[in-house]
């Protein structure tokens, strides 16, 4: 039969009623109709092939309900193309339902509008009665409520109501279902399939707890499949619980392979799902998935194969009686803010939630139950679970019972709070310091690894200590005769070498037995040996693995080819027959064949790596110290320990020996002995400078100035740089110091001034070579007393100095496995005693030459001290003194002329100075940790240098008005040694 169109309704009508004041309903028993324009309310009775709205036609209610097929209707398609809606009016039927299907409907596609426009509508958009029945229902336009809806959720709907049955509900990608909830199934749905948006869309604060959800599905109602590829998601800014997904009924599987978005719920459960499966990410705003469960509620599976999370717990599991089984097999991301994992039982002893985790992807975040039944976790079988908190180590914790790790693969860096800690089979490995707050038992068939990082950084104790795995137990630990316990690298550089010993558990309990010589130890891609043995020190017991010697590798034989030399028959010939002349056969001999000489190759055994040890002094001294160490009770210390035992080349060798020495040190007490013998020389020059000529004869010091006057009040700053190359046994120094000098004095007659100086200077000294990174300053404080004597013509200079230098330092060593930097604090004394001879000879041109000697005498202490920080480098240094006797012979030269500026007096001079005391300072210190002394070590710093050249230049640059300004330039080079100073001296006569 063909199709009816509107034009032909008034053929079709069976039956028609008007009733005052409202639209006219018209209902409807056609084999096919085709609505292309816009009708009213359509009542579909009967047995029926089609109904068709155009994308030009549109069916209104009148006010509310647009298209209802009956009770006992069928209707074998039906497709909307075009829009169905209610009228807007402000009526009484705000509860009504926009499409009503209480009849069967075989197929039923939505690619066009569905919708209410009214913005106090709370009943459905499309609404499944209990007697009616879709086979396919599929959505590819829009079923929505008004966009400024306020549905309260008083009658429980949603933009799709099921009460009846749908075979099929398929909303596909292009489709959008958005409500108070979008599709609220009190019936039963076999296969709900999303590819689009199901969202939650209301104005209104949801005001009934769970109707506000993407999906919600109503008590003794069941779906059997629910899968998502599209989104699902609650929008209300409102909803204190809005969610994705609300079960309160049944669903048999749930897969997720996109979006599911909730304002406070991912997942709410209230009864019974068979499985999650999770292969996209399931979020909200506080829970990732939350389930209530009992005897008839529970969730049978959760499979995360992506991220589930929530911003207070990731998945929460409340249990109020006794609950049937709930496995979670996490391969992807379960995390959460305050919890990652959270089971709630009730205070019952009976009720217990029976759960068990296997993990082997990453559950970021706390865990915690307060279950009487284990919390039983397992870890992957080709993966490696890790457990850890959401930014670093996190907690396990189980109030009423015990912590199980069953089989598998586990990265555990959480601390575990639990009465009991068992590792029944797992493979447990730990990174860090990990601490049980309770008992820890390993059995036969479990192992625990050790990682091992290639910067291992401990902290204070043993329980602090990070980059280093172990267990700290604050109870008792019992490990299984025949059990495993192993170490392994967690890097790429660091290496195993014989010596190491590596702290596995420390146990406070009384009663720990680890069987320490019954278990297996190994050190994973290391072919030597590994030792367990137990360290007691009356308050813990440790179980120590020491890393034994690695087993050689032994060349393969090789058996050089056996080469058989071949047979050769020599050739057959048969003398020819000639008669006559009778002719004489030829005699033929055999030709001669040479066997081959075959050569076996030369097989050459693989070279072994060097362990190359220390050459430098400070280095072999510090490391052999390091090397003496036994103890366990600083984990920082033995985590040095252990790294410079893997230490596999001289240079590197070389390179951190010498940067765990207090060379750093001793260098900067000799570059500030620089600082405080220019200060003395400095009080010499200005001695000189003062000295009276008229005093000195025919041949005196040219100055000009007024050796009588009575006080001279001057001042000096100066500065410089030192600098001492590093040799084969010592790394050097760059120095740079400054300072400022300030003294006066007064003549005592007409042959000698007295006066006195002091002076604050800083050195800062950089190391070279080994011991670059390393810093260090000193700010020295003195006073220098000096006295000048004016002969005829000689001249002699005295003075005494006396000095407190304040010292701060950094040393720094880095290498694999290490890093650590050592900050100290320390004091020291200095006493300089200097006396200078000369003998001016005044020249033709008013040139005047004076050959001079000086010895100096110096004596430096510096107290001893304890460095802090430093993650195990840190030294305890006792005091160390040096001393010198130091010879200056050489020549002065100046000249003086007169200018505008007054007297300038520019001058040069050279000298040769000689070391007589040449022994190297010496420093004796041990590792602060070590509180035996059994690291103890000496270090020597560089030699003195025996003889230097001395070179001076300077010049008065203005003298008038009892004012002068002097500027002066000093040099000191020797063997590897450089210093150069800068000063400016400005002095005022009274």
């Amino acid at each position: 039969m063909k199709k009816k169109y509107l034009s032909q309704l008034i053929s079709l009508l069976v039956a028609s009623t008007a009733a005052q004041g409202l639209l006219t309903t018209h209902a409807l028993a056609v084999s096919g109709l085709t609505i292309d324009s816009s009708v009213s309310s359509i009542n579909v009775v009967g047995p029926n092939d089609s109904l068709h709205i155009t994308s030009t036609g549109s069916i209104t209610g009148a006010p509310t309900t647009a298209l209802t097929v009956e009770q006992n209707a069928t209707l074998a398609t039906l497709i909307n193309d075009g829009a169905i809606n209610d009228d807007g009016s402000n009526s009484s039927n705000y509860g009504n339902n926009i499409v009503q299907v209480n009849g069967a409907i075989t197929s039923f596609e939505n690619t066009g509008t569905i919708s209410s426009i009214n913005q106090y509508h709370y009943g459905s958009i499309v609404a499944v009665g209990a007697s009616g029945e879709i086979d396919n229902f599929i959505n590819s336009g829009t079923i929505k409520n008004a966009s400024d809806n306020f549905n309260p959720g008083l009658n429980n709907t949603g933009a799709v109501t099921n009460a009846g049955y749908i075979k099929t509900l398929t909303n596909t990608a292009d489709g959008k279902i958005t409500g108070y909830s979008g599709i609220n199934n009190q019936g039963r749905i076999d296969t709900l399939l999303n590819a689009g948006v199901i969202a939650t869309d209301t104005g209104n604060h949801g005001m009934m707890p769970g109707n506000n959800a993407a999906i919600y599905n109503n008590m003794n109602s069941n779906i059997g499949t629910l899968h998502n590829t599209g989104i699902l998601q609650s929008n209300s800014l409102y909803s204190y619980d809005g969610g994705g997904i609300f079960n309160f009924g049944t669903i048999d599987t749930l897969i997720n392979d996109n979006e599911i978005i909730g304002s406070s719920f991912g997942i709410e459960n209230y009864g019974a799902i068979g499985t999650i499966e999770n292969n996209g990410k399931i979020t909200a705003d506080n829970f990732g998935i939350y389930a209530s469960t009992s005897n008839a509620t529970s969730i049978g599976t959760i499979a995360n194969n992506g991220e589930i999370s929530g911003a207070s717990y990731g998945i929460l599991i409340s249990t109020y009686s006794q609950s049937l089984e709930t496995n979670i097999i996490n391969k992807g991301l379960l995390s959460g803010t305050n919890f990652a994992l959270y089971l709630q039982s009730d205070s019952n002893s009976s009720y217990a939630a029976n759960i068990t985790l296997t993990n082997s992807g990453v559950v970021a975040g706390d865990i915690y139950t307060n279950n009487s039944e284990p919390l039983k976790i397992n870890g992957g079988t080709t993966t490696m679970g890790e457990l850890t908190g959401l930014n670093g180590i996190g907690t396990i914790t189980s109030t009423r019972s015990n912590v199980e790790f069953g089989t598998g693969s586990l990265l555990l860096n959480d601390n575990v709070v639990a009465s009991t800690v068992v590792n029944n089979a797992a493979s447990l490995q730990v990174n860090n310091s990990i601490t049980v707050a309770g008992d820890y038992h390993q059995k036969a068939a479990a192992t625990l690894i050790s990682g091992i990082s290639d910067l291992a950084i401990s902290r204070t104790d043993l329980i602090a200590e990070t980059g280093y795995g172990r267990l700290n137990v604050t109870g008792n630990a019992t490990i299984d005769q025949g059990s495993s316990v192993n170490l392994v690298r967690t890097g790429n550089t660091y290496k195993f070498a014989e010596g190491q010993r590596f702290v596995v558990v420390n146990a406070a309990g009384a009663a720990t037995d680890y069987n320490a010589d019954k278990l297996n130890y190994k050190a994973i891609g290391y072919r030597g040996a590994v030792q367990g043995s137990v360290y007691d020190d009356g308050e813990n017991k440790a179980l120590v693995l020491t890393v034994g010697a690695e087993q050689p590798v032994t060349p393969p034989v090789v058996t050089p080819p056996v080469v058989t030399p071949p047979v050769v028959k020599p050739p057959v010939v048969t003398p020819p027959v000639v008669t006559p002349p009778v002719v004489t056969p030829p005699v033929v001999t055999p030709p001669v064949v040479t066997p081959p000489v075959i050569t076996p190759p030369v097989v050459t055994p693989p070279t072994q790596p060097d362990r190359g040890l220390a050459t430098i002094p400070s280095a072999t001294a510090s490391l052999g110290g390091l090397g003496n160490y036994t103890g366990i009770a600083s984990p920082q210390l033995l985590e040095l320990y252990n790294a410079s035992l893997a230490i596999d080349s001289k240079g590197e060798a070389n390179r951190v020996g010498e940067s765990l020495s207090p060379g750093q040190n001793i260098n900067t007490s000799s570059a500030a002995a620089v600082a405080t013998s220019t200060a003395q020389a400095v009080v010499g020059a200005h001695i000189d400078a003062v000295r009276n000529p008229s005093n000195s004869g025919t041949s005196g010091v040219a100055t000009g100035d007024d050796y009588a006057s009575n006080w001279i009040v001057w001042g000096q700053p100066f500065g410089g740089y030192a600098r001492q190359d590093s040799t084969a046994e010592v790394s050097g120094y760059s120095a740079k110091f400054g300072g400022l000098i300030m003294g006066a004095d007064r003549s005592l007659g007409d042959d000698w001034r007295l006066g006195a100086a002091v002076n604050y200077s800083n050195t800062s000294v950089h190391g070279k070579g080994n011991l670059s990174g390393n810093t260090s300053t000193a700010d020295n404080y003195g006073v220098i007393g000096y006295a000048g004597f004016t002969g005829d013509p000689w001249y002699l200079n005295l003075s005494a100095g006396v000095n407190r230098q304040n010292y701060t330092s950094v040393r720094r060593a880095d290498f694999t496995g290490f890093s650590g930097a050592a900050q100290g604090k320390f004091n020291g004394q200095s006493v300089t005693l200097q006396t200078e001879f000369g003998y001016p000879l005044t020249l033709p041109a008013g040139v005047v030459l004076t050959p001079l000697a000086s010895l100096t005498y110096g004596y430096q202490h510096v107290d001893g001290y304890k460095e802090t920080g430093g993650n195990g480098m840190a030294l305890d240094v006792g005091s160390s003194h040096a001393q010198s006797v130091v010879s200056d012979i050489g020549a002065r030269i100046e000249k003086t002329f007169a200018t505008g500026l007054g007297n300038l007096t520019p001058f040069a001079q050279v000298t040769w100075l000689h070391q007589y005391d040449d022994r190297q300072v010496s420093s004796r210190a041990s590792y602060a940790a070590d509180t035996v002394g059994e690291t103890s070590f000496t270090t020597k710093g560089a030699s003195p240098v025996e003889d230097m050249a001395g070179v001076a230049i300077g010049s008065t640059l203005y003298e008038a008005n009892e004012l002068n300004l002097d500027a002066r330039y000093d040099l000191q080079a020797g063997e590897r040694y450089q210093a150069h100073t800068f000063s400016l001296r400005l002095r005022k006569m009274f």
